[in-house]
């Protein structure tokens, strides 16, 4: 991607409401919860002026109505330039709704009262959609099998039983009992410790085992690689004896203290799961996915080749998702 100055972060959103909708569902309730955040009835610190701020939320519920088409065509009402380039705008939506105000580099900043869905699709730079397919065109392989899962299987956006503990946690993917945090990195030999226990924390705040997570991963879109570990062996990679459902329930009280103590100061955070586990015995004998680590296929993976946790992922005006 030859461009000086790239949005990687939005691009990393659009190439998970990208990947979301090859799975056949929709873009989230984040970005549905960015563009009502638009409607006047809100406060919205940072906003637009009143007819600006009309025209964006109208805009908004367009492009949510021609993804609703575009799903309900079975994946062809849009082309994929069209497709890639309202993607990127919904990058902008879901921010509005993650940080709770209108940041001033936001894309959106750049309408007038006249603004539409069109007209915000055309800003678009055209390395987006040149970018994006190139992300999904390796992305063909390692997700197969996954769209091929019955549709109960394919839980895009899960919001977990202890994810309002740590103030709103919703992951990436669940598919077949996989769960699947999409990083979008350009850098992929500088993931390490905390996506590690970004994935962790995921996997314990389903306190009462909904979504039946047998299997965490990350799928690296830029280079297509999907980096799966069973939950026993990613647990004792990093160091954790006491088993799945009485970590979870202690995870669970350790919050509920934490919670109660700290009242009413902020609300824990990624952080946790790592001190969490910190207190677990040491590790047995094997390589943790932890600190020390970059993660390649190989490392005691499958080899086949992603609110958030407050703090674990920028507003889309950073530079890396």
């Amino acid at each position: 991607m030859d461009v000086a100055h790239p949005k990687l972060d939005a691009l990393g959103h659009a190439v998970d409401y990208r990947l979301r909708l090859s799975l056949g569902r929709d873009m989230g309730g984040a970005v549905t919860a960015g563009v009502d955040a638009l409607h006047p009835r809100w406060q919205l610190p940072g906003s637009p002026a009143p007819k600006v701020r009309t025209a964006l939320h109208t805009a908004g519920l367009e492009l949510l109505d021609l993804i609703r088409r575009h799903l309900d065509s079975g994946g062809t009402y849009l082309d994929e330039g069209t497709l890639s380039r309202l993607c990127f705008v919904a990058a902008y939506y879901e921010d509005i709704f993650r940080i709770g105000r209108v940041h001033r580099f936001n894309f959106l900043t750049r309408a007038d009262e006249h603004i539409t869905l069109r007209r915000l699709a055309d800003a678009v730079d055209g390395y987006v959609p040149d970018d994006l397919a190139v992300q999904m065109h390796p992305a063909h392989e390692p997700f197969a099998p996954l769209r091929a899962l019955p549709e109960a299987q394919r839980v895009c956006g899960p919001v977990f039983a202890g994810s309002a503990d740590i103030g709103g946690a919703d992951a990436d993917f669940i598919l077949g009992g996989l769960l699947i945090d999409c990083k979008a990195t350009t850098r992929p030999r500088q993931l390490g410790t905390a996506e590690i226990y970004q994935l962790a924390g995921y996997l314990l705040l389903d306190y009462d085992d909904e979504f039946g997570i047998n299997q965490v991963g990350l799928y690296l879109s830029r280079q297509g690689h999907l980096i799966t570990w069973t939950v026993p062996d990613f647990l004792r990679r990093l160091g954790a004896t006491t088993p799945l459902p009485a970590l979870r329930h202690k995870l669970r009280d350790f919050l509920k203290a934490e919670a109660a103590a700290a009242a009413p100061a902020a609300p824990a955070c990624l952080e946790t799961p790592r001190q969490f586990l910190a207190a677990e015995p040491a590790p047995g004998p094997g390589s943790p996915p932890g600190e020390g680590t970059s993660l390649r296929p190989g490392m005691g993976c499958s080899g086949r080749g992603r609110g958030r946790f407050p703090g674990s992922r920028c507003g889309v005006g950073s530079s890396e998702r």
